[in-house]
């Protein structure tokens, strides 16, 4: 009897693990469509050239509403001379239940001046921004004490400090499963394999690491136990992808 209840109970957390996913990924799209629509609305366009940045919330009770860990969406523009996105799931250390539900997520956009002049980027900055959405809506489903484990050891967030917080960050469960998560919405919108967008995503951490002149030795060991892990988290939570 009790393993046949260890075994239904693993059978609805894989279940419940499914349905959370899904509907992660379907958050991730409409937050990307409200993102893209932003970016073509005149007055943000106006304060962006005028002022060369451009701060604003998302009004996506779509998706605030039924996240219980995600109170508001803020977009944050600057210009820059190369297109970018990168972004970060905001939320009071060592939260309580009730603390949790006022954490953020703020979408960091770089964009040059006038960019409305040719929207042509989108087509390579949509799959990067669904990748990074992805990314952090998954931090928002994780518990406070999952997240605090890598808070304790990364407190700064200087992930290439040196080569254990780089491994500390890249091997911890809550960063795999972000990366990961990430990685597999992105090759759905590319319709490309996983393990070719995830083999691209690794290569340029390697060549992060090497920029920050990590020994290469060390990097390369590192690179082999992070595509390891990786790749048995995507198997395991994504069996038929390829």
């Amino acid at each position: 009897m009790k393993k046949l209840l260890t075994e239904r109970k693993i059978r609805f957390m894989v279940l419940e693990a499914i349905i959370k996913g899904r509907a992660l990924e379907k958050y991730s799209t409409l937050l990307s469509r409200s993102i893209v629509n932003s970016l073509k609305d005149e007055d943000i366009q106006e304060t962006f050239n005028t002022s060369g940045a451009a701060t604003y919330m998302l009004d996506v009770p779509e998706v605030t509403d039924d996240i219980d860990y995600l109170s508001h969406v803020f977009v944050k523009l600057q210009q820059s001379d190369r297109i970018s996105v990168d972004a970060a799931y905001g939320y009071i250390l060592d939260a309580t239940e009730e603390e949790r539900k006022d954490s953020d997520i703020t979408v960091n956009v770089g964009l040059p001046k006038n960019y409305q002049e040719d929207l042509s980027f989108m087509t390579a900055f949509v799959p990067e921004l669904k990748d990074t959405l992805r990314h952090e809506l998954e931090h928002s489903s994780q518990s406070t004490e999952e997240l605090m484990i890598l808070q304790r050891k990364v407190p700064d967030s200087n992930i290439w400090k040196n080569i254990q917080t780089a491994e500390d960050y890249y091997l911890s469960d809550v960063e795999t499963a972000a990366h990961v998560t990430g990685i597999y919405k992105k090759a759905k919108t590319y319709k490309l394999p996983v393990t070719t967008v995830m083999d691209h995503n690794l290569e340029q951490i390697y060549y992060t690491g090497l920029s920050y002149e990590v020994d290469p030795e060390q990097l390369e060991t590192l690179m082999n136990r992070i595509s390891k892990k990786w790749a048995n988290y995507l198997f395991d939570r994504y069996p038929r992808a390829k």
